[in-house]
């Protein structure tokens, strides 16, 4: 599980983005990229820079979907995550991200808040047929 999460790590400098999926309070979907993405604690932590409506959604329905697909040598892998999504403003989540937000970004940027995403389910999204649950 650790390798799967490790996957979708990512500091905007990589020519692919992670994908989170929100429903707003109508059940209206909603999709956003996002590229500065850090996994503690077996949760994917995605930093709050230009994403309010996504923000918004969670507080109104916490259920997300987020998601990675990379172009490797061997051909296309990535991973689809179910769960539950909280905001923090404060405390580990939010403290790490922000820092490795500044650090990666030279200061320019410095998120809102930390969204933290408890997985529930995990998917493959390699090409072909067979079994795609992996947890």
């Amino acid at each position: 599980m650790k390798e799967v999460l490790k996957f979708f790590e990512n500091d905007c400098s990589a020519p692919w983005l992670v994908w989170i999926a929100t429903n707003d309070a109508n059940n209206r979907p909603h999709l956003a990229p996002v590229c500065f993405v850090k996994v503690i604690d077996r949760k994917i932590i995605i930093a709050n820079n230009f994403i309010a409506k996504t923000v918004k959604n969670i507080k109104e329905n916490p259920v997300v979907a987020v998601a990675i697909s990379k172009r490797l040598e061997t051909g296309f892998d990535g991973y689809l995550v179910k769960g539950r999504a909280e905001v923090h403003h404060q405390g580990k989540y939010y403290d790490t991200i922000k820092k490795f937000v500044e650090e990666k970004s030279g200061g320019r940027r410095r998120p809102k808040s930390a969204v933290v995403i408890t997985p529930e389910e995990v998917y493959s999204l390699k090409p072909g047929e067979g079994r795609k649950k992996v947890l």
